[in-house]
């Protein structure tokens, strides 16, 4: 995708993935609008990176501290769905936590908002359970 706004939601966010996936996260960064309403859930006490996000800093900590605690080990997307400015990102990943060796799985819906050729609104739906168990191991 070019520097030029507004791109489709389809492909600034299909552009996020493709960015992140490959290690390219001031780029995807980008893609961004700050303030922006970024929310995972899961207990901040226990997973620190969890929670509320509003800024470009707070979302590159967000990914600096997953990346410190968990080992990637499966991140797919099986499909994306697009209504106007709305995007449903349908998926599965499995990550292993460095400090327990435990890994955890969970499908996933990640709700994405475009405005302007930026993400606006990025709330994870996923199996929080199953995360704080793998850190609790």
């Amino acid at each position: 995708m070019s520097n030029s706004r507004p791109g489709t939601t389809r492909s600034v966010v299909e552009e996020f993935f493709r960015l992140v996936g490959g290690g390219e996260l001031d780029e995807a960064i980008k893609l961004l609008a700050e303030p922006l309403d970024w929310f995972t859930p899961g207990s901040t006490e226990l997973i620190p990176w969890m929670g509320q996000r509003t800024t470009h800093e707070e979302v590159r900590d967000f990914f600096r501290q997953a990346s410190e605690n968990m080992t990637p080990e499966k991140f797919d997307v099986h499909r994306i769905v697009v209504d106007g400015d709305c995007a449903v990102v349908l998926g599965h990943f499995q990550y292993q936590v460095n400090a327990t060796a435990t890994s955890f799985a969970s499908d996933f819906a990640l709700e994405l908002q475009v405005t302007d050729g930026l993400i606006t609104r990025y709330r994870m739906h996923e199996d929080s359970y199953a995360i704080s168990l793998a850190f609790l191991a």
